[in-house]
């Protein structure tokens, strides 16, 4: 009698705790912290990342058949930027998550690419790019 009684007040027991837990979490989770915005990534398959002394040139997939491309300056690539560079290997490099707030404007960006440089997805920039890395945000075409 004394076992079934424990076993009771465990299940009880564990039931309560687990009410507790899921009410906690369940409030926390859809909710952002005032004074900040939601952030939404939008992740786009890189073809070519083409290296300059003023920053990256990328150009990714536009739907299925279509190329566009993005500047992007290196004065990004600062820690606490909008911009970091992470290298890897593997056959889902490269490609680029890009961060927009809720209301739709530039946050940052991830830029994930081939570790080795001599991969036939990174290239170099000849000449002069002008103002084409003079830029405050970025807008993907789609």
């Amino acid at each position: 009698m004394k076992r079934v009684f424990v076993t009771i007040a465990a299940v009880i027991m564990a039931v309560s705790v687990s009410t507790v837990f899921a009410q906690g979490t369940a409030a926390g989770s859809d909710s952002v912290p005032s004074g900040q915005s939601a952030l939404y990534p939008v992740r786009v398959d890189v073809a070519r990342v083409y290296t300059h002394s003023q920053g990256y040139k990328v150009v990714y997939r536009k739907g299925q058949a279509s190329f566009a491309e993005a500047y992007i300056p290196s004065s990004w690539f600062v820690s606490g930027g909008q911009a970091m560079m992470l290298r890897g290997w593997g056959r889902e490099y490269p490609y680029m998550v890009v961060y927009y707030k809720d209301d739709g404007s530039f946050s940052h960006l991830k830029l994930y690419v081939l570790s080795n440089m001599r991969d036939s997805t990174w290239g170099t920039i000849e000449g002069d790019p002008g103002d084409k890395f003079k830029i405050d945000t970025l807008k993907l075409e789609f």
